[in-house]
């Protein structure tokens, strides 16, 4: 029987057809081809289902791919990731502690989210780690409905980063004790993914962006991957640096490297520089026809293994959506039916009836009489304006409208070319997370209107994960701002790190975050 994979990505769809592990069909869709451009926000949800369901369809069947059930693997965007401790407590109080201790996590409330986690106990500490994944409910419940309207049963719904575990399997190695898995298209095509695994267990993952939009896309693919390479770089440095900390006795042992063959050997020698040994996988190996390297395509074809290779991982996002849709119906109290043979008329509550919806017509006839008069006095004294002809047409009026509009956006386009560093310091107060103050700030204004913003500052929580939860906190407020990234577009972290001073009395955190309305040569 033949399985489907499909992978939700930040920019492409793809789809992959197996019969058990050989590659039958394969499809993609651009997420260009589905949006509206600035029509699409106001486009109603159900009006973007059925749109997006009837492209999946046509595209199936042009490519005659037939199978009625599919893995999905969805990007790091849609999912909630986190890997945190609990002590040792009574078996029935484990999924409340998870639960509140989760809440630290999430910026919403827990209801909203369908999740499910996996404990993994450590004897020589006494603690659970806890791998938690949730996914907003209203989006598991869109993804069931898509491929319902497909005809298509969902077996399984997978972390992107987790189902190209797989690769590991299909190149023959092993992924025991605490091994790194690094995948990365320098294309700008797909997120890169970063997973540490403990014998199979999950204990730090992060997704990270290339580019940002359209133009950083468009740039990248004109200068080439040296400058993604770069930021990716210091990424990883961070990365390792975040993990060490809170896992410093878990050394990692290898990084495994998933790329394209070109790029292979500066990744291997990237993770070097960090004194760990790397390996790039060769993904050819186990494909049956050798074709260009596309993480999209890896994860797709991963996800479609899900039911011929399983992972050591035991959470399940679909039974906890029937779990909590199960819970809801006991909650629930019956609906009691109407039926219409209990219906009992009396004709003195009628006329009474009657006789209130005639008082009401006639009151409210008597009402708008003076209204009339007053419309009438309004338009009489409605003033004369000399550009426009008082009995113009429909189509006369929408031209000096459009006309006038053109006229709005120009002025409003040299205003918003203006950086307002008022803005810029309002947002940066409103987003300043306990326990973080700056040390310095400096703003550079280049020539061709190129801005720099360079924010340097310490972070004191008594605790070195909470410090770098809070920069890491801070840096993602800033990037989601729209008040902030209108004027500054590329907003990186440039070094995090620990350490004392003679002048403080206690341990402190410095960082600095570079903020630029460009990127850099």
């Amino acid at each position: 029987m033949n399985s489907l994979g499909i992978y939700f990505g930040p920019r492409l769809i793809k789809m992959v057809e197996c019969r058990g592990r050989k590659i039958i069909k394969t499809a993609e869709i651009h997420h260009s081809t589905i949006a509206a451009g600035e029509l699409e926000e106001k486009v109603p949800l159900e009006v973007k289902t059925i749109e997006f369901v009837a492209l999946l369809k046509d595209e199936l069947r042009r490519n005659k791919i037939v199978a009625k059930e599919a893995s999905l693997a969805l990007s790091g965007r849609d999912l909630i990731i986190r890997t945190f401790e609990i002590p040792m407590i009574p078996r029935e109080e484990i999924e409340s502690a998870v639960n509140f201790e989760a809440k630290k996590y999430i910026p919403f409330k827990v209801e909203e989210l369908i999740a499910d986690f996996q404990l993994k106990f450590d004897k020589s500490s006494r603690t659970n780690t806890v791998f938690f994944m949730g996914l907003k409910k209203e989006t598991l419940d869109r993804y069931v409905a898509i491929m319902h309207q497909l005809g298509i049963r969902i077996i399984a719904v997978e972390y992107s980063a987790f189902s190209i575990i797989r690769c590991l399997r299909l190149s023959g190695l092993s992924a025991k004790g605490n091994i790194g898995i690094l995948s990365v298209d320098v294309t700008g095509e797909d997120e890169v993914n970063f997973t540490v695994l403990e014998n199979g267990f999950p204990l730090f993952s992060r997704d990270i962006s290339l580019t940002r939009g359209p133009e950083s896309l468009a740039r990248l693919r004109e200068t080439g991957p040296l400058e993604a390479l770069e930021k990716l770089k210091t990424e990883l440095h961070v990365s390792l640096d975040y993990y060490n900390s809170k896992f410093p006795t878990k050394t990692l042992k290898k990084i495994f490297v998933i790329s394209e063959q070109a790029n292979r050997s500066e990744l291997e020698a990237m993770i070097k520089e960090s004194n760990l040994p790397a390996q790039s996988l060769n993904t050819d190996v186990y494909l049956e026809k050798p074709a260009p390297f596309s993480l999209c395509f890896l994860k797709a074809y991963s996800a479609c293994l899900a039911t011929t290779m399983r992972l050591p991982l035991k959470v399940n996002l679909l039974a906890a959506r029937e779990k909590l849709r199960a819970l809801k119906e006991r909650v629930l109290p019956k609906e009691k039916v109407f039926r219409l043979k209990d219906l009992r008329l009396d004709f003195r509550i009628l006329f009474l009836g009657l006789l209130f919806i005639g008082g009401t017509f006639g009151y409210g006839v008597q009402q708008m009489k003076p209204l009339r008069r007053e419309l009438v006095d309004v338009l009489a004294q409605r003033k004369v304006v000399a550009s426009v002809n008082a009995r113009a047409s429909q189509d006369e009026l929408t031209k000096i409208a459009v006309l006038n509009k053109n006229r709005l956006e120009s002025l409003e386009s040299l205003i918003n070319g203006q950086i307002y560093l008022t803005e810029i310091f309002n947002v940066i107060s409103q987003d300043l997370p306990e326990g973080l103050w700056f040390t310095r700030l400096s703003f550079n204004k280049k020539e061709g209107g190129r801005a720099e913003f360079v924010l340097e500052g310490r972070v004191n929580l008594g605790d070195g994960d909470k410090e770098f939860d809070a920069v890491n906190n801070l840096l993602s407020n800033l990037q989601n701002n729209p008040d902030f990234v209108k004027y500054l577009r590329q907003i990186t972290i440039g070094f995090l790190n620990r350490q004392t001073s003679v002048e403080l009395p206690y341990s402190y955190t410095q960082f600095s975050i570079s903020c630029s309305s460009y990127f850099s040569d």
